[in-house]
C-alpha cells in the first residue's frame, strides 16, 4: 500500500493589524462661523470685565467753606405815579420839632422833621445792661453748681476713707500681742480718723445746702432768655430808628402826619412832598410770598439798568385781589421818573459768614438732608461716605449747613446714581 505521508502545514496567524489613526473631523462652515462670532463677543467682554474690576471712576468735589447766603424775592413794580415822596416811620419814636406846614414849598436839603430818639436809645442801653447782668449771674450760678458738686464728690470720698481707717483701729485692743504703747497709738489714730470722719460728714451737709437747686438754676435760665428777648426787641427798634427828615427834592408839602413833641407811630407817613420825582416804588405781594416780606428789609429797584437801593417801608394790612400792596422807599431817587416800571429784589435772608456747600451736593431722602463726603483712602484715591446734615437757607448756588460738616470737608458735587457702590475713586476739586 502506497504510504502517503501527510505534511501538516502550520497555520500562520496574520500579524495584528496596526491601529488606524483617528480621522480628523472637519468643521462645518456653520460651526466655524459660530466660533468666530463667540470669540468676537468674549474677547471684548473679558476686556470689559477686567476694565470694570480695575476702573477707578472720577468724582467732582468741592470743599465746605465759610461764605455768604443771601436769598431774595423778585417782583415787578412801578414807581409811584403821582410824584409824591413819602417818609414813613420805621419804628415808633418821639417827635421834637416839625418845621413846615401843609402847602409850604421846600427846597432839597431843608430839615422838615426832627426826632427825639433818646427814649429808644435809653431802652436799648438798659436792655443791654440787664442782659449782661443776667448772663453773668447765670454763668456764676452754673460755675458754683459744678464747683460745689466736685467738692461734694471729694467730701464723700473722704467720708468713706476716714470711716475705713477708724474702723481699722476700733477693735485694736482685742488683738493679741499688743503692748500698751501700741494701744495708746491705736487709740490716738482711732480718735483722729473718727474726728475727721465726723468733720467730713458736717462738711457734706453744708455743701449740700450750698448747691443751687434745679429750680433756682431754671429761674435764672428763664430770666436770661427773657432779657435776651427784650434786648433783641430793643436792638431791632434801635437799628430802625427814624433819622431826621430832609427834603430830597424841591416840592410842596402835601401831608404831615406828626406834631411837635408827639409820638410818631411805626408805619405812619410823617411827611409827603409833591415833587417832579418820586422815591416810592409800589408792588403787590402774592399769597405765596406774603410770609417772606417784612417792613425793614433791604431792597434794590432796577430802573432802566440803574440800581437804586431802598427799604421796605409799608405793607397794607388788607389784601385786595388776592395780593397785598406794599411800598419800598428809595434811598436816593434822583432821576427816577414817576410812573415808570421797575424790577424789585427784596432781601429776605442774609448770613455773611456761614458754612456752605454747593447746592448740587445737597440731597434729600426720607431721613433728611444729606451729602457725600470724600474720605481719603491714603493711596491717592477717595471713598464716598453718606453724611446726614442739617441745612438752613439756600441761594441759587449754595446751601447753608448748620450741623454735620466741618470747614474743609470735601463733598461730592452731582453724585452719580451708583456712588454708594464705590470704594475707590479719583477726585477733581472745583
Amino acid at each position: 500500500m502506497e504510504e502517503t505521508t501527510e505534511i501538516q502545514k502550520t497555520e500562520q496567524l496574520p500579524a495584528e493589524k496596526p491601529a488606524e489613526k483617528p480621522k480628523k473631523k472637519k468643521l462645518s462652515k456653520k460651526k466655524i462661523a459660530l466660533i468666530v462670532a463667540a470669540a468676537l463677543i468674549l474677547v471684548p467682554l473679558g476686556s470689559c470685565v477686567y476694565g470694570t474690576l480695575t476702573y477707578k471712576p472720577t468724582l467732582n468735589g468741592a470743599a465746605a467753606s465759610m461764605g455768604e447766603i443771601r436769598t431774595t424775592v423778585s417782583f415787578s413794580a412801578n414807581v409811584a405815579g403821582d410824584g409824591l415822596e413819602k417818609y414813613p416811620i420805621p419804628e415808633t419814636t418821639e417827635v421834637e420839632k416839625v418845621y413846615f406846614e401843609v402847602g409850604d414849598s421846600v427846597k432839597a436839603g431843608d430839615l422838615i422833621v426832627k426826632f427825639d430818639n433818646s427814649d429808644a436809645v435809653d431802652a436799648y442801653k438798659k436792655a443791654t445792661i440787664n442782659y449782661e447782668t443776667a448772663r453773668l449771674q447765670l454763668n456764676e450760678t452754673e460755675k458754683d453748681y459744678w464747683d460745689l458738686k466736685e467738692d461734694l464728690d471729694d467730701c464723700i470720698e473722704d467720708i468713706e476713707f476716714y470711716k475705713e481707717k477708724w474702723k481699722d483701729y476700733e477693735d485694736y485692743e482685742t488683738i493679741g500681742n499688743t503692748t500698751d504703747e501700741d494701744l495708746i497709738e491705736a487709740n490716738r489714730l482711732y480718735n483722729n480718723y473718727f474726728s475727721k470722719w465726723e468733720a467730713a460728714k458736717d462738711q457734706k451737709e453744708a455743701l449740700e445746702k450750698q448747691i443751687p437747686s434745679a429750680d433756682y438754676i431754671k429761674i435764672q435760665q428763664l430770666n436770661f432768655e427773657l432779657t435776651k428777648m427784650t434786648l433783641d426787641e430793643a436792638e431791632d427798634v434801635y437799628n430802625n430808628l427814624p433819622q431826621d427828615i430832609y427834603a430830597q427834592h424841591d416840592g410842596v408839602i402835601e401831608t404831615i402826619g406828626v406834631t411837635d413833641y408827639g409820638t410818631a407811630a411805626k408805619g405812619t407817613v410823617a411827611v409827603s412832598i409833591l415833587t417832579s420825582e418820586s422815591n416810592t416804588v409800589e408792588f403787590n405781594i402774592g399769597r405765596y410770598d406774603i410770609g417772606d416780606i417784612q417792613v425793614g428789609q433791604k431792597a434794590t429797584a432796577t430802573i432802566g439798568g440803574v440800581e437804586y437801593p431802598g427799604t421796605v417801608t409799608h405793607i397794607d394790612s388788607v389784601a385786595k385781589d388776592d395780593s397785598v400792596r406794599a411800598e419800598v422807599t428809595l434811598d436816593n431817587p434822583e432821576g427816577v421818573v414817576p410812573g415808570i416800571s421797575a424790577e424789585l429784589d427784596i432781601e429776605t435772608y442774609l448770613n455773611e459768614n456761614c458754612l456752605t456747600i454747593p447746592i448740587e451736593a445737597s440731597k434729600t431722602d426720607r431721613t433728611g438732608d444729606y451729602c457725600y463726603v470724600a474720605r481719603d483712602n491714603g493711596d491717592g484715591t477717595y471713598r464716598p461716605e453718606k453724611v446726614y446734615i442739617t441745612t438752613g437757607n439756600s441761594s441759587l448756588t449754595s446751601v447753608e449747613v448748620l450741623e454735620g460738616l466741618n470747614e474743609g470737608d470735601i463733598v461730592i458735587t452731582n453724585p452719580p446714581a451708583n456712588i454708594e457702590n464705590m470704594t475707590s475713586a479719583s477726585l477733581i476739586l472745583a
